[in-house]
């Protein structure tokens, strides 16, 4: 009796334990543990939805569409990977160390060619105006892009099982990735292009194709008319009273709103001053300044000389006659003589960082430095879209590089320097190659000859301790600038935070 009552009680647990085994996956991986998990949800979505009328068949159609989601969107990821990894490698580029982490032309221009189907005829045009430089200024380019961005809504077309909001955003990306291998977008462009992403994202999806293009189209419009024409507009209001009869105004480079100043100074206000234009090589803006006030005319109602040449039926006289007096002088020959009758200088700017810094042309540091030591005051005129969040502290972290040739190219002439495009360098290279073969040996006193007359930079790749350096911005402290003309009127250099908020929360 005694051996039954101790055996009885040993076979009951063994037999609870093999039952709560087999009843509860506790031996599983936890790779099995999630492949039931995933069975069991997709086994009670298959019975929610067989209840709520969808047929087996339907479900599988709408998987299937998900995978061709997931895929487009992969080809999208992979063609933005092709476009940042395409590399152009030539030996023959030498770049200093110090600026060794920033992208060379050949660098930008090097695109993938599967890009090429999706990119717009007008991104493309417009690439090959920013890299050959006839478009020049934030402002300029950032009204281009714009105006094409409307051509490409105008034309897009949303594919099926997708919408427009979620779509046009990725299509957009392509034509941006294309237009960096330009050039790099300015601070102002990537203000302009996150506003346009929010706005397509904000459209219903119950909004038919053309009503959203349209909507799109007007609010592109009015952000051209307000964040630039009217910007341009108060900051001219804003900052013309600092121009007085008679006075000295010293300003560097081009600036769209700068020549707009000068123009309602002497056009509407009938003001006459002086005026020194200070340039630099390689690009001269300044004479594009030029250009632009030489054409300038006065018309009939304005002046009474004008209106005694209209009667005669001579062409109107230009602003420069009377009222404006320029004088032009390159930066490396910007003196104290000159800059002894200067009384306030002008100042463009590309963008204005939010420590206060100006970040605009190259040689702008200089010519504020230069005014700031004679106690001339500095005002930069800068519309709000050309505020960054971002805080820099050199012109050598974040910086473009140009092409060193500009700087070796015409350098004995007046004319700025006509870049030619890579893909056109390349096929001259090609073209050069058989022909140089082909060609006869000269003598060696026909080599002399055309060693003394040549340049010592025209070989400077093969000089191993050479290197040319051809940056195109440079970085100026607040305190070299007294106040920054904006829209919402004129402000020291440290409430640039507060103008960030104010564009922000508008």
């Amino acid at each position: 009796m005694s051996e039954t009552k101790t055996e009885a009680p040993k076979a009951e647990p063994a037999e609870k334990t093999a039952a709560t085994e087999a009843s509860t996956p506790a031996q599983l991986s936890n790779k099995e543990l999630k492949e039931l998990k995933k069975k069991e949800k997709a086994a009670k979505r298959a019975a929610q939805k067989e209840a709520a009328g969808i047929t087996p068949e339907q479900q599988q159609q709408i998987a299937q569409q998900k995978i061709d989601k997931k895929k487009q969107l992969a080809t999208n990821t992979n063609l933005k990977k092709q476009l940042s990894q395409a590399v152009y490698k030539d030996e023959d580029k030498k770049i200093p160390a110090l600026f060794s982490h920033l992208e060379t032309r050949e660098q930008r221009n090097a695109s993938s060619p599967t890009v090429s189907h999706i990119v717009h005829p007008e991104i493309l045009k417009l690439s090959l105006q920013f890299s050959s430089h006839k478009i020049l200024g934030s402002t300029a380019r950032l009204r281009s892009v714009l105006q094409v961005f409307k051509s490409v809504i105008r034309d897009y077309k949303t594919p099926q099982n997708t919408t427009l909001s979620r779509h046009l955003t990725g299509h957009l990306s392509h034509q941006i990735e294309y237009l960096k291998s330009s050039r790099p977008l300015s601070i102002s462009m990537g203000n302009a292009i996150r506003w346009l992403k929010q706005e397509i994202s904000h459209i219903s999806i119950d909004t038919s194709d053309e009503e959203a293009k349209k909507g799109l189209i007007s609010s592109i419009d009015d952000f051209i008319r307000e964040k630039i024409d009217l910007s341009d507009q108060l900051i001219i209001e804003n900052s013309a009273h600092h121009i007085t009869e008679g006075c000295t105004v010293l300003t560097f480079g081009h600036s769209e709103v700068l020549l707009k100043l000068f123009q309602y100074c002497v056009v509407e206000q009938k003001k006459s001053f002086n005026l020194v234009v200070v340039d630099s090589h390689p690009l001269f803006e300044g004479k594009k300044l030029l250009n632009s006030l030489f054409s300038t005319k006065i018309t009939a109602e304005e002046s009474e000389s004008a209106s005694i040449s209209s009667r005669v039926s001579l062409p109107a006289p230009s602003i420069t006659c009377d009222m404006l007096k320029i004088s032009y002088v390159l930066i490396n020959l910007l003196s104290s003589t000159v800059l002894e009758d200067v009384d306030v200088a002008f100042l463009g700017a590309h963008a204005m960082l939010s420590n206060g810094h100006l970040y605009s042309r190259v040689g702008t540091a200089m010519v504020a430095m230069m005014c700031h030591r004679r106690n001339i005051p500095v005002l930069t005129c800068c519309e709000s879209i050309k505020f960054s969040d971002r805080v820099q502290l050199d012109s050598v972290t974040a910086n473009e590089l140009a092409d060193p040739e500009d700087l070796i190219n015409d350098v004995n002439s007046k004319k700025p320097p006509q870049r030619k495009l890579l893909a056109l360098e390349q096929f001259m290279k090609q073209r050069e190659d058989p022909a140089k073969k082909e060609a006869p040996k000269k003598s060696s006193d026909t080599k002399e000859e055309v060693s003394k007359d040549t340049d010592i930079l025209k070989d400077w790749k093969s000089i191993p301790l050479l290197n040319i350096l051809n940056i195109m911005y440079d970085l100026t402290p607040p305190m070299y600038i007294n106040k920054v003309v904006t829209e919402l009127g004129s402000l020291p250099p440290s409430s640039v935070p507060v103008i960030l908020r104010e564009y922000k929360s508008s």
